[in-house]
């Protein structure tokens, strides 16, 4: 029998980012009132609140789901071969046709959580069962 119940892991940017956008908008609102034409000056503080809230990783027991800005990709655990490390310290996941999908707002420094919310499915690197 199939349980309906799936184990969620959010995996996004800390809250605290949320910060720097709060002191934009009330820097930005004195201008953005005293003309029509400086309303986009709130346009850059809107878009960093959409990104931090919206972007992210979510993990099942069915898979990831990567989420950014715009859209979002299912990924089946059957689909996923391992994590890759980039050049900057940003996490992807490597698909079995040999593709990769950028983890957005994950790095090097966030692997134990990776880790410990797929249930140790990717691995860690130099983590053998031989």
């Amino acid at each position: 029998m199939a349980s309906m119940s799936r184990t969620l892991v959010r995996l996004q940017m800390n809250r605290i980012s949320l910060v720097p956008a709060v002191v934009a908008v009330v820097c930005a609102l004195p201008l953005a009132t005293a003309s029509p034409w400086l309303l986009f000056l709130l346009l850059l503080p809107a878009a960093w609140i959409s990104y931090v809230m919206r972007s992210g990783v979510d993990v099942d027991d069915d898979g990831l789901t990567v989420r950014a800005l715009f859209g979002s990709i299912r990924l089946p655990w059957a689909r996923v071969s391992g994590v890759l490390i980039g050049k900057r310290h940003e996490l992807s996941v490597a698909t079995v046709g040999g593709g990769a999908v950028r983890l957005p707002n994950l790095r090097v420094r966030d692997l134990p959580r990776l880790y410990e919310a797929t249930g140790g499915r990717l691995g860690l690197p130099g983590d053998d069962d031989a």
